[in-house]
């Protein structure tokens, strides 16, 4: 029987073939959260008050009184009422070292500051406590207010500092200076400091922690300048670029075949989920591996002439981000064969201040986070993310493995063209944002990196595919597609189902048939193909006579399981699920009505 009329009138949407166009949640629409700032710019030292970065100079303006910094990445930012820094144009200032009163001269010490009030005679450390400096050391600049000999300000590698009483009390200026030292992200919420040195978020503020830079300590390890370890597996770079792989934890290195041009290694990021993919940062230029180091090839494309300070990806949705002078790159491009490598390069930390960024993470929680030179770090939904796209079962709309010949729906991609193991899955459907392919007949089980092109990039997804995973077709609020045999019918949802009534229920994902048939070819209306394992059905937890299983004829990826109701059934709502080599369906209600002779 030719099922083309009586499907068209299904509740759901139907398209071509009959294949259902999944509703797309509006959850998985392109939304933009934001960047926002983890635990501000400074750090909780044990200090008078909170510090920063190092600051290389400090001066008033000639004739105001205002303030101005020079931090050691080169800006100058001003402050007129010590509460509020912004950027300045100003020039690179002077250094001071001595400032002088007619009563009073200020000095700075390797660790702390001084003031003599004979002419040099004499000095008093007015910083020092219990043995240490409390606004810190390392001074590199001091500047008297001009016409205030109590009014002082020093800088150090802790940031800026101010007294209004000759050096009695201290308070910091840093709470909005731009100028927090990281340079390497060891976490969402952990960094590095230019000087090494850890710290962490702890109550909303950038607190010290034990230790160091764990990448320097991997680096003395094992001798090499730049190295990244997942595992047992392990790629360094040698001093003058050559890049190498361990496979044994360090015990012996294999050396890569040189790069052409490349001198030196920054940063090497190695893909956790598949080691045999890395990523180098050399200079200006992104190299890639996909074979374990075998080879290393050049992938950074039209990326602007810029330092690359750290880089990240995600090999399964094929999108690398790298940290850049210019700030924050993306691309999209394979991470798992050695396929083309960059077409473009999109700017992603546009809102962010225009500044440096030193490093680019990837969290476990889709986050993406940014080290931007001096501004700290921030944080945002991975822009790659939020069109993340998504395969599940065309019939349920589940996360359920696939099987020989099911159909599966991509929500989020209009896609082009679909290949895994090198097989091509056909292209039933596709819209703006979703798609349906149905998986080749000839598929074998296992997990297989499915590719998936768009018009502009390439996604790369795993798809579970077992012998059998069967699916009722259901529509968006759960009604099953199932006809009544006799008529032909689509079933509707508020009429009872007699007892003895031998229901067609549309199904997908019941694996090969016998004999063979093409995927993305519809099934023939005369002797269409027959299931090959077996099929079973249960009534609440009651086997149910099963009278065929085939493909539907004139569908693709459709099944239809012919299936008789029990004589005798009791009034009411009750659940019906298939099992296929042990696999069981959703579960799907019907209403029964006991046949007029048994009541």
């Amino acid at each position: 029987m030719c099922l083309c009329a009586t499907v068209a009138r299904f509740r759901g949407p139907v398209v071509a073939l009959g294949v259902l166009l999944a509703f797309v949640p509006a959850s998985l629409a392109q939304q933009s959260s934001g960047w926002k700032r983890v635990a501000g710019t400074t750090v909780d030292q044990g200090l008078a008050s909170a510090a920063s970065g190092p600051v290389a100079a400090l001066w008033y303006a000639p004739g105001t009184r205002s303030l101005l910094a020079r931090t050691l990445s080169g800006r100058v930012f001003e402050t007129a009422d010590f509460n509020q820094w912004k950027l300045s144009s100003a020039g690179p200032g002077i250094e001071i070292q001595i400032s002088s009163t007619s009563s009073r001269t200020y000095a700075l010490g390797l660790d702390n500051v001084l003031a003599s009030d004979d002419g040099g005679r004499n000095w008093i450390n007015l910083t020092a406590f219990n043995g240490r400096s409390i606004i810190g050391g390392g001074f590199t600049a001091l500047a008297l207010a001009p016409g205030k000999s109590q009014e002082i300000v020093v800088a150090n590698r802790f940031g800026v500092w101010r007294s209004l009483d000759g050096g009695l009390t201290w308070r910091g200026l840093n709470d909005t200076l731009p100028n927090l030292a990281v340079r390497k992200l060891t976490g969402n919420r952990s960094a590095v400091l230019s000087d090494g040195s850890l710290v962490a978020v702890d109550a909303g503020i950038w607190t010290p922690v034990a230790g160091t830079d764990p990448d320097r300590e991997l680096a003395a390890q094992y001798g090499f300048p730049v190295i990244a370890r997942t595992g047992s597996i392990a790629y360094a770079s040698s001093a003058d670029g050559r890049l190498l792989t361990s496979r044994n934890d360090g015990q012996n290195w294999i050396p890569s075949p040189r790069v052409a041009g490349i001198e030196r290694i920054d940063r090497i990021w190695i893909d956790e989920t598949r080691p045999e993919t890395a990523l180098a940062a050399a200079g200006s230029r992104l190299l890639r591996t996909v074979n374990g180091g075998l080879f290393w090839d050049d992938v950074t494309g039209p990326l602007p002439a810029t330092e690359i300070h750290g880089v990240t990806g995600d090999s399964s949705a094929g999108v690398v981000y790298v940290a850049t002078e210019r700030g924050v790159l993306s691309a999209r491009f394979s991470l798992n064969d050695a396929g083309p490598g960059a077409a473009r390069w999109t700017l992603v930390s546009g809102e962010l201040p225009a500044a440096p960024a030193w490093d680019v993470r990837l969290n476990a929680d889709n986050s993406l986070t940014v080290a931007l030179d001096g501004y700290g770090v921030f944080e945002t939904a991975a822009p790659h993310q939020t069109r993340r796209i998504r395969v599940v079962n065309a019939a349920d709309m589940s996360d359920r493995a696939a099987a020989p010949g099911s159909l599966i729906t991509v929500l989020g991609a209009n896609v082009t063209a679909a290949r895994a193991a090198g097989a091509l899955y056909p292209i039933l459907a596709a819209s703006a944002r979703t798609s349906q392919l149905q998986v080749p007949f000839d598929t074998a089980p296992g997990v297989w990196s499915l590719a998936l092109d768009t018009a502009d990039t390439r996604w790369t997804v795993p798809l579970a595919v077992k012998d059998a995973a069967p699916a009722i077709f259901v529509d968006s609020d759960g009604t099953p597609l199932i006809l009544d045999a006799s008529s032909g019918l689509v079933l509707d949802p508020n009429v009872a189902v007699h007892a003895a009534a031998t229901l067609q229920l549309m199904v997908t994902g019941l694996g090969k048939v016998v004999p063979e048939w093409p995927a993305g070819v519809a099934a023939p209306a005369e002797n269409p193909p027959a299931v090959k394992a077996a099929v079973t059905a249960f009534l609440d937890g009651t086997p149910v006579k099963i009278l065929r299983a085939t493909l539907a004829p004139g569908y693709v990826g459709y099944y239809v399981v012919e299936l008789q109701v029990p004589a005798i059934v009791n009034r009411g709502a009750s659940e019906l699920r298939l099992v296929v080599n042990g696999e069981e369906s959703n579960r799907v209600r019907l209403y029964l009505e006991p046949d007029l002779a048994t009541r």
